[in-house]
Parts: C-alpha cells; sequence; structure tokens
C-alpha cells in the first residue's frame, strides 16, 4: 500500500514540478542541478505524511507542559508534528494559511477543507493567522501553538511569532520532523539552519510568500 501510495505522490509532484515553469525557476535558482533530487525527496516526505505515520521524539517535551510555541520551515515531514505530541496529551494547535477566496466555491476552498479535515484529526485545533484572540487564549491556557515562519527566506514569520510567545509568556521553540532511514524523527529544540545545511534536499519553498502572519 505505500508503495502504491508513494508512486502516485511522485507522479502528480513531478506533473506539477513540469507544469509549474515559474516555480520550476524559483527551485533551480536555489538549489541548481540538483532540483529534481529536491522534488523526489519532498515527494518522497509528503506520502510519507499522507500515510500519517508516528514520529520517533527525541529530546525532552517538558519545556511545553505550561504551553509553547514551536516553530519549523517547510522541512521534512513538518505535518506529523502536532499528531505525535498530542498522543502524549499536550494540547495541539497549528496557525495555517487559508487559500481561498470569499467565493462560494473554488478548488482553492475544496483544498482548504481538504487540508482542515486532514491537520485536525486526532483533536488538533486549527487557527488562521486573523484568530488573534483565539491564538493568544489558547497559549495562556497550556496550549501549545505550531506555525512555520519561513517564506522569502527562511525566518520571513519569525518576528511575530517571537512577539506572540512573548505576549503570552510562553516559551518559543525550534522543531524539526525529518526521515531517517525509512522511520520518523521529531527534534525538539534543535539547530534548524544546520538540519537544512545537512539535508538540503528535504527543504521544500519554491515560490513567493503571499505576506507574513
Amino acid at each position: 500500500m505505500h508503495i502504491l501510495s508513494e508512486a502516485c505522490v511522485l507522479l502528480i509532484v513531478f506533473t506539477l514540478y513540469w507544469c509549474c515553469r515559474e516555480r520550476r525557476k524559483s527551485l533551480k535558482r536555489r538549489i541548481g542541478v540538483h532540483a529534481l533530487f529536491n522534488v523526489y525527496q519532498v515527494a518522497r516526505n509528503l506520502s510519507f505524511m499522507l500515510m500519517r505515520n508516528d514520529l520517533h521524539i527525541k529530546d525532552d517535551t517538558s519545556i511545553l507542559l505550561r504551553g509553547g510555541v514551536l516553530f519549523s520551515f517547510h522541512f521534512g515531514i513538518w505535518e506529523l508534528m502536532p499528531q505525535s505530541l498530542k498522543k502524549l496529551g499536550y494540547d495541539l494547535g497549528v496557525i495555517v494559511n487559508k487559500y481561498s477566496d470569499n467565493k462560494e466555491f473554488s478548488v482553492a476552498k475544496l483544498f482548504d477543507r481538504l487540508l482542515y479535515r486532514f491537520r485536525s484529526r486526532d483533536g488538533v485545533k486549527i487557527f488562521y493567522r486573523d484568530d488573534t484572540m483565539k491564538i493568544v487564549r489558547f497559549l495562556k491556557r497550556g496550549g501549545v501553538i505550531g506555525i512555520l515562519v519561513d517564506g522569502n527566506d527562511l525566518y520571513a514569520k519569525f518576528g511575530k511569532v517571537q512577539k506572540l510567545s512573548r505576549t503570552c509568556r510562553v516559551p518559543l521553540v525550534p522543531f524539526a520532523a525529518y526521515r531517517q532511514n525509512g522511520v520518523g524523527i521529531l527534534k525538539i529544540g534543535c539547530n534548524l539552519e544546520k538540519l537544512v545545511a545537512e539535508r538540503p534536499y528535504d527543504y521544500m519553498w519554491f515560490y513567493k510568500s503571499r505576506g507574513k502572519y
């Protein structure tokens, strides 16, 4: 089942890669001649996330006992972090983008609904960037929020995330989730830039950010 799923994801991702000329050019500027290997690695990561495999947590998570903000990049298998910490008893939420407009029906709105269903399983709470007071209340009552801070550069949204942690007086902690020898690994309090440098093909960002949180 996993082999078939991975093959389907690979086919879809490579098709989108060839169809999106501008994003293909952007990716080649960042990666160079190894762009295709980056696409291959990202597709395998996406397949792993869709299978909702559990992650092996490598670090002490006690820093999050009274709430916190976990931040990362579009790196590895980031979508699996919330479900893994939720199973340990943490109250998890994620801040995400909404891609649809106000039209009654659009492909983007359907995509938003699919992402919402995928991300909210296991009781993970979903917040959008305009849900400021909901996010603050959630953090102040001991919740843990996950957010990705990269955009046009690795730390495009970091400033506001840092302000959020200070306002709510909760720790701001980096995390990374990635595959190693077929096993999902979750690192808490890691050096994100070092991991991206060591595993550049696990990093996925090949289009211009629409803005900041």
